[in-house]
């Protein structure tokens, strides 16, 4: 699989004001990671295209990025099996290439990680400003796509724990061919020692000095390695899952805040279209009470013009 890709932020926004999309993060690995299948894979660069800091993506634009970033979780589930692969090899291997050839992967994997969760982040940032109808839509597909990938880190955090008991049940075996008479207590401490203290491995060799004890628990030694660095990817998998929480967290004032904007303008739409409506009445009610005042000024009109009539005719009559 090739990393060079990863020379590039995908999701890094233009504006400095509002860096959503981007980790920024350069692979130190890009031109020796080991290649295997057809995994390879290439990520855009978003860094023209994102939207200016006071606007939002439209749907189609954030679902483009869903998918993008899909494809990038399933390209993580190829590293989570591969990783797996490379434990298996170091685990039956003494010459020291397969533990170079894990130690970068892991290390590129934690890259692609990485860009992953800063892909999250920027999406939910974009999220928490949108107000228009596409909101409910970009939300189902975010808390989709967030259960993906955190399915998978559930999947590799399972792969280093079974690997981290197997590389102690290794380290046990080994230290009882050096120590054949030891104790199960000692073993078990022999499993969790530091072996790479220097004085911890001594203490183990002054039972048996010879070429060959001397060779095993150099094999210890390099266990011991592995599980440290299981030790800390397990660690940089649980800061992962708690920026995730946190950005929700952290983001949820925002995304209500927007919720609750939206849900005024709906409120004073409504309120605005009822006195539109009573406008309306109003105007249609004036106007027919000026069409009934001006009929009561002509009847008013006729009845003095008939009035005024009669009389002028019974005046003349009277002569």
């Amino acid at each position: 699989m090739s990393y060079d890709q990863y020379n590039q932020n995908p999701y890094q926004q233009g504006s400095a004001q509002d860096n959503s999309y981007g980790y920024g993060q350069a692979n130190p690995y890009a031109q020796d990671a080991p290649a295997h299948g057809n995994d390879q894979y290439e990520m855009q660069d978003y860094s023209q295209q994102a939207p200016a800091a006071s606007s939002s993506l439209s749907q189609q634009e954030f679902l483009n990025r869903v998918q993008k970033l899909r494809d990038e979780i399933k390209g993580l589930t190829n590293d989570v099996d591969y990783i797996g692969q490379l434990h298996q090899r170091t685990l039956s291997s003494t010459d020291g290439s397969a533990n170079h050839d894990l130690e970068q992967y892991v290390s590129q994997t934690q890259i692609r990680n990485t860009a992953i969760k800063d892909g999250i982040k920027g999406l939910e940032r974009d999220l928490a400003k949108t107000n228009d109808s596409s909101r409910t839509t970009k939300n189902t597909q975010l808390q989709s796509l967030k259960t993906f990938f955190k399915s998978e880190l559930d999947k590799y955090q399972s792969i280093e724990r079974d690997y981290q008991q197997r590389y102690r049940d290794q380290i046990a075996r080994q230290y009882r061919i050096v120590n054949p008479d030891a104790s199960e207590q000692e073993v078990q401490e022999a499993a969790n020692a530091d072996w790479g203290n220097e004085g911890v491995f001594q203490t183990a060799l002054r039972t048996n000095r010879t070429g060959h004890a001397s060779s095993v628990l150099g094999n210890v030694r390099a266990r011991h390695s592995e599980l440290q660095r299981i030790e800390q990817t397990l660690s940089e998998l649980a800061i992962l899952y708690q920026e995730l929480a946190t950005i929700v967290e952290q983001q949820e004032p925002v995304i209500q805040a927007a919720e609750n904007n939206a849900i005024d303008t709906t409120v004073q739409l409504e309120k605005g279209n009822e006195q539109v409506e009573v406008a309306k009445k109003h105007a249609a009610n004036r106007k027919k009470l000026k069409w009934w005042c001006a009929l009561v000024v002509l009847l008013i009109i006729i009845a003095i013009a008939v009035g005024v009539g009669v009389g002028v005719s019974v005046a003349n009559n009277n002569k």
